[in-house]
């Protein structure tokens, strides 16, 4: 409209002004009326054109047909999704200066500081198209190379044996299909996660506010557990339901001071898939964007994924109840966990490992048949107190755990059962940065244990782009 005017004016103020005396007004002022005439059906024109594609873009994004007076009914036509690669890459380095103990005899602690590349992590998302997608994850544990683990069957009566190869400390997390087949149901499939407690799904440095992962998860279950199998996901309202199917742990490395968490097979270089494990795991809201809770359930037998079957004939059945939450209001930040869980025939499965040829576990040979932990964090930020331009957070923080909550036979073990306070400070200096400050004591149930005191630091980083 703005250049029909704009022309019209440039018109009128060309028109020689000699013209307008010598001629006849009459046919002039003709002249003229028959100009606007014109103009004003080239802005009536543009103006339907405009209108026409404005109702045409509306009607795209509600999947609707269009019907304007220039054109026939237009249908709508779904736009393939572009292929998309990203790369996102994440990771934490720690100090720490703690009062540890030279072994579980031990109770007079040392106190001593250490550093940590605690992880380095690296993730390659491909969006094939609007269905489907594929990630890979690669984790770098304490700077890099490790051990992994065989079964010799041949030597002797059956022995374990370690080699420097790549795994251990070099870790696959995640290498999974996706296929969304609607909004409401998607299949995930290959090494995925298992989805107990907030582990996997808060296990960034920004997602939790303690210097390092909140060790009473380790101290029961695999912390940022992955298994491969399948997973199901239905989602419903504000509820999600995720059913698994996956490979299960191997009881062969159970232990008093970590209960089933050392089961998982990733020491090996192939994992034995005999008993496999259900998990199921519903939620209400989004945990990850701090504005929901849930609850998880897995059980699985696990002696016939030992590698020497012939020292047990029970099933070793384990069982893990979690109940997790996490909740933003305005400033305030809160997240917790429980977890509970029993393992059957604990009492056989301790006698078999304490005579299979190369694990030689000692006095860690004895499990609980109960076992529990939990931590709660709150966080707030005092970005708009203070009137800062990053976020501060203060936080304070309680965990908890115990691996011989019961035990089958004997007397239950006090030492390994642990409380701990820490209080502390996260900084975010920008969305890729987070610099951590914490002190803490922690408290031991056996008597003759002090409570000991730590403080640590921690630089955490992450980053997303596209490729």
């Amino acid at each position: 409209m703005k250049k029909a005017v704009l022309s019209l004016a440039v018109s009128l103020a060309l028109t020689p002004l000699y013209s307008v005396a010598n001629d006849d007004m009459q046919a002039q002022l003709e002249k003229l009326q028959q100009q606007l005439l014109e103009q004003q059906k080239a802005i009536d024109y543009l103006k339907s054109q405009l209108e026409a594609k404005n109702t045409q873009q509306v009607a795209v994004q509600q999947k609707a047909p269009v019907v304007t007076e220039q054109a026939a009914p237009v249908a709508t036509v779904a736009s393939k999704k572009e292929s998309k690669l990203t790369f996102k890459s994440y990771g934490t380095l720690l100090y720490k200066n703690d009062e540890v103990f030279a072994n579980v005899q031990d109770t007079s602690p040392e106190r001593r500081a250490t550093t940590d590349l605690e992880r380095v992590v690296t993730e390659f998302e491909y969006e094939i198209d609007d269905k489907w997608k594929v990630e890979f994850e690669l984790e770098y544990e304490h700077g890099g190379t490790g051990t992994t683990l065989e079964y010799d069957g041949f030597e002797e009566f059956g022995e374990f044996e370690s080699e420097v190869e790549a795994g251990g400390e070099v870790i696959v997390e995640k290498l999974q299909l996706e296929y969304e087949y609607n909004p409401n149901f998607t299949v995930k499939f290959g090494h995925i996660y298992v989805p107990v407690g907030l582990g996997t799904d808060l296990n960034k440095p920004d997602q939790y506010f303690t210097t390092t992962r909140h060790w009473g998860e380790a101290t029961m279950i695999p912390q940022v557990w992955h298994e491969t199998g399948v997973n199901l996901i239905s989602r419903w309202s504000d509820f999600t339901l995720q059913t698994l199917v996956t490979t299960g742990l191997n009881s062969e490395y159970f232990r008093s001071t970590n209960w089933v968490a050392g089961g998982a097979q990733q020491r090996f270089e192939e994992n034995t898939a005999d008993d496999l494990a259900l998990t199921l795991r519903l939620d209400y809201g989004n945990v990850k964007a701090g504005k929901g809770f849930g609850v998880s359930y897995y059980t699985a037998n696990t002696s016939d994924n030992r590698r020497n079957q012939g020292k047990l004939d029970v099933d070793g059945n384990v069982s893990i109840l979690g109940l997790h939450g996490a909740w933003t209001l305005d400033d305030l930040v809160f997240r917790g966990q429980y977890l509970y869980g029993e393992l059957e025939d604990s009492v056989a499965i301790t006698a078999a490992n304490k005579t299979t040829p190369g694990l030689r576990p000692g006095s860690f040979a004895q499990l609980g048949s109960k076992a529990e932990s939990a931590f709660v964090e709150a966080a707030y930020n005092m970005q708009g107190l203070f009137d800062l331009s990053s976020p501060l957070y203060v936080f304070t923080s309680f965990d908890y755990a115990n691996p011989m909550l019961e035990v089958a036979s004997g007397a239950a073990i006090h030492r390994y059962d642990i409380r701990e306070l820490n209080f502390g400070l996260n900084y975010l200096p920008n969305k890729n940065l987070i610099l951590k400050l914490q002190g803490g004591q922690r408290y031991y149930a056996q008597d003759d244990i002090d409570d000991t005191t730590h403080f640590s630091a921690s630089l955490g980083y992450k980053f997303s782009t596209e490729l």
